[in-house]
């Protein structure tokens, strides 16, 4: 089955991090352009946020979650685009994939596999070749080998995930109930500076990592400094959804429920918001990313210092600070 945008994007960001040491024959980046020169040859080329474009050869596969791709060179893999236009000038001796954006076959185009589109227009020259099937809209969602039992074994896949995910937010739910009420207070009280800290995690992991990467101390370091922070990603995950779950059942009058039943229930929104179409992995990162800036602000909070505890020596002379106060 054709993965969605939000997929993608959930993929390139979790492999972009966890690369302590990217080989030079890929380009793999979680937000920025990649350029493949000309003369230059390139195993993979991916990136969450940003344009391709390839003078060169690429061996494998050109992704690009959010933005444009542009094809002047061989490709011997696909072509995949979540969101933005494709343009293609060269062979591809893979599929070419568009999720949401329009594409372009161009002269010199040849693609050796099938051509799918979810949202968008097909602009074709007539001497552009496509030597497999050529889908659009919602049925571009599945491949030619798609049957009711590969259906079937997404929706198993489904819910091994979401039993998953339930089974950590009950967990931590009765393991660490204070930690998670504590981010979760936090993102109730400003959703938006949650969402920004978050956001911001990601090109301070990066340069961190880069900089751990450069150095003999950092280099040792590097292996725990990524799990840590994609743990904590996964935690902003269970706090989204404790947070949601915690709203479903205030709603239904339910206020004695235990916090293992409110995280159980987010855990399922979560899940399902994961699901849809084009923009599915794309919220769920966007939730992860919301819980981790929660956490964030909750740790801030808590490492404050307070100011120091006034004494009095005796009950009056409380009161009379209180009235001058």
């Amino acid at each position: 089955m054709r993965r969605s945008t939000g997929l993608l994007l959930c993929a390139f960001l979790l492999a972009s991090l966890l690369a302590s040491n990217p080989a030079h024959a890929s380009e793999k980046k979680v937000m920025g352009d990649v350029v493949v020169q000309q003369g230059e040859t390139k195993d993979e080329v991916s990136t969450v946020w940003g344009n391709v474009r390839v003078d060169g050869e690429v061996k494998g596969d050109v992704r690009s979650a959010v933005g444009n791709i542009e094809i002047y060179g061989p490709v011997g893999g696909d072509v995949e685009a979540g969101s933005g236009n494709v343009w293609l000038y060269a062979p591809v001796a893979g599929d070419v994939d568009v999720g949401h954006g329009d594409l372009h076959l161009e002269s010199g185009a040849q693609v050796g596999g099938n051509v799918s589109r979810g949202n968008g227009s097909l602009y074709r020259q007539p001497d552009a070749v496509v030597s497999g099937a050529e889908r659009a809209g919602m049925a571009s969602e599945f491949d030619d080998a798609d049957s009711p039992l590969e259906a079937f074994s997404d929706v198993i896949g489904w819910a091994i995930m979401t039993l998953g995910l339930v089974a950590a937010a009950v967990l931590v739910a009765v393991a660490s109930p204070r930690s998670l009420r504590a981010a979760t207070r936090s993102l109730e009280a400003a959703p938006g500076r949650s969402f920004v800290l978050g956001l911001s995690s990601v090109p301070v992991a990066v340069v961190l990592s880069i900089l751990l990467a450069l150095t003999g101390v950092g280099l040792l370091l590097l292996p725990l400094f990524l799990p840590a922070y994609l743990a904590l990603v996964f935690f902003g995950v269970l706090v989204v959804a404790y947070f949601l779950g915690r709203k479903v059942v205030l709603a239904t009058g339910r206020y004695r429920a235990g916090d293992a039943l409110a995280a159980a229930i987010g855990a399922i929104l979560v899940a399902a918001a994961s699901q849809i179409p084009f923009l599915g992995g794309l919220v769920f990162v966007a939730l992860a990313l919301l819980g981790a800036g929660a956490t964030f602000a909750a740790l801030l909070t808590r490492w404050r210092p307070r100011a120091p505890r006034v004494t009095y020596a005796s009950y009056e002379d409380y009161l009379r600070d209180r009235q001058d106060g």
